[in-house]
């Protein structure tokens, strides 16, 4: 992870090497030239002691008195610390006439422990002006001084190039605060708040430099920004209302359609006319749904259907009324004595109504639609219940006091108003107006107690649970078994319980509906049920 770094402390940071850098190479340069300089000093000063401590000793060592030269180089000795050892020669004699002993001396000019040899003649000037030279004198010198007085110079330079290194990057620090990160920093914040929406921000341009021209570009840019977002909020608001009006339209549109949809589903009354007990399962993936159900009168009964059309929402609505109406028309000139004699005159007139019969029609304007029916014609009276179905079976429920069992008839694998085509793919081809219909009819015998059940597959085939697979119709089955002796009210309520709890909040994949009901039977076909049924017994 990147630390984020003051840009101050690392301008302080080079400063302050390249300055402690340039401070001491400063330092050893100076400490080289004062020290040069002191040495200098030292051996002039030791060479005009010995100078003169030589023409002091001529007369001395001229007379031989070693005594006072001994005398003479120490009192030297003791007043000037620098000297480590003298020696006084004769001419012509090494062993010294007079010497301060600290060790035998080198002769030469400097040793490698710091110390300086300067060695002088002693000269004896006789009356008539000769110049003799009676001896030389030795004088040894530490630099140990030069060393001293070298730190004892350096010291206050030293001090002061600290002080002036930190003056300069106090002054160079606030400089740089106050002209470059200070407006960088202010810069920053701007940028932030224009990352948050904030694109009204500005920052001062009134200075001429790098940092005026920087703020004027984002001064700019910010300008920039502020109107493109205006102009595109203004446009998305603008889009966004067309939108929202478009989508009011729509709605109210489909929300007629739905009350018109629902003008063609029977009513309460109608149902409650032949029905014991009945509920319907009704619900639309969308609005309007592509299912339907029918329940009306006819001369010896009544017929139950369900349906279920290609599509769902507007689509399938349209089909609904299609379908409907068909079925209406195929009730009214074939009558329902014959269940599967009506599904495929509905399928006839579904694709004859959809020109999907024509195989020329092809390309962009090729559609497939048509629909799954069950199909029941139910008569009281007769106590018979005849039901033919295209893809939708029929469950049966029978009293727990007979058979007890869930029984479904299955209708056939084929459904209406779909393109020949497709039938040929099958093998079987559709049939005409006098040919056998296609369809099988089945036909129960009704007893007190059955609970019938039709339904769409947008039940069965819902996604849910914890592996999202679909509600089944093994699930479907138990849960009707169950529940269909009691109120079918309450099953109803199972039922959609179910649902929901299976669902868990999933979308809903299609079109729902199931229909259940129970038969009022006329007196005389309950006790010709009751009684065939006791023989059976």
């Amino acid at each position: 992870m990147n630390r984020r770094s003051s840009l101050l402390a690392r301008v302080a940071g080079a400063i302050l090497l390249t300055t402690a850098s340039i401070g001491t190479i400063a330092m050893l340069l100076s400490e080289r030239i004062v020290e040069g300089q002191r040495h200098q000093d030292l051996l002039r000063r030791a060479e005009l002691v010995a100078a003169t401590q030589a023409d002091a000793l001529s007369g001395f060592v001229w007379e031989m008195d070693n005594r006072s030269a001994q005398r003479m180089i120490e009192a030297l000795t003791a007043r000037d610390p620098a000297i480590r050892s003298i020696a006084v020669f004769e001419t012509d004699r090494e062993q010294p006439l007079a010497r301060t002993a600290v060790g035998k001396i080198a002769g030469k000019t400097e040793d490698a422990d710091g110390i300086v040899t300067v060695e002088r003649p002693i000269l004896l000037h006789g009356r008539e002006g000769r110049v003799q030279t009676v001896g030389h004198l030795r004088i040894a010198y530490s630099t140990a001084e030069v060393r001293q007085a070298t730190l004892d110079a350096l010291i206050p330079v030293a001090g002061l190039l600290l002080l002036s290194l930190l003056g300069a990057m106090a002054a160079l620090g606030l400089t740089l605060n106050r002209m470059v990160l200070r407006p960088l920093r202010r810069l920053t914040q701007l940028a932030s708040a224009m990352a948050r929406g904030e694109y009204g921000a500005r920052m001062d341009a009134g200075r001429s430099d790098e940092i005026g021209v920087l703020a004027d570009g984002f001064n700019r840019m910010a300008a920039t920004v502020q109107d493109h977002t205006s102009t595109l909020e203004s446009r998305v608001r603008d889009r966004t209302e067309a939108l929202a009006a478009t989508n009011r339209a729509i709605m109210d549109s489909i929300n007629y359609a739905q009350l018109i949809q629902s003008a063609i589903l029977p009513s309460a009354g109608t149902l409650s006319t032949g029905l014991t007990e009945h509920f319907v399962l009704w619900r639309p993936r969308d609005v309007v749904s592509g299912d339907f159900y029918v329940c009306r009168e006819v001369e010896d009964g009544f017929v139950v259907a369900v349906a279920d059309c290609t599509g769902h929402g507007v689509p399938g609505a349209f089909m609904t009324m299609t379908a409907s109406a068909i079925l209406n028309n195929a009730l009214d000139q074939l009558g329902a004595a014959d269940p599967a004699a009506v599904l495929a005159a509905v399928d006839r007139k579904v694709r004859a109504a959809l020109h999907q019969e024509e195989e020329a029609r092809g390309g962009a304007d090729c559609f497939d639609n048509g629909l799954d029916l069950g199909l029941c014609h139910i008569r009281p009276a007769e106590g018979k219940l005849v039901f033919a179905g295209a893809r939708i079976p029929l469950l049966v429920v029978a009293d727990s006091g007979l058979d007890g069992g869930l029984t479904e008839l299955r209708g056939d694998r084929r459904s209406l108003g779909y393109r020949p085509s497709a039938f040929r793919a099958t093998g079987s081809e559709p049939v005409g107006l006098d040919a056998e219909s296609p369809f099988t009819n089945h036909s129960i015998a009704l007893r007190p107690g059955q609970t019938f059940l039709m339904g769409t597959d947008g039940l069965v085939d819902q996604n849910g649970g914890e592996r999202g697979r679909s509600f089944g119709r093994i699930r479907l089955h138990e849960l009707l078994s169950q529940g269909a002796h009691g109120p079918l009210d309450r099953l109803k309520t199972d039922v959609e319980s179910s649902l929901d709890r299976f669902q868990c909040g999933r979308e809903q994949r299609d079109d729902i509906t199931l229909f259940g009901f129970r038969v009022r039977l006329t007196d005389a076909a309950a006790i010709s049920s009751t009684g065939s049924g006791r023989r059976a017994a």
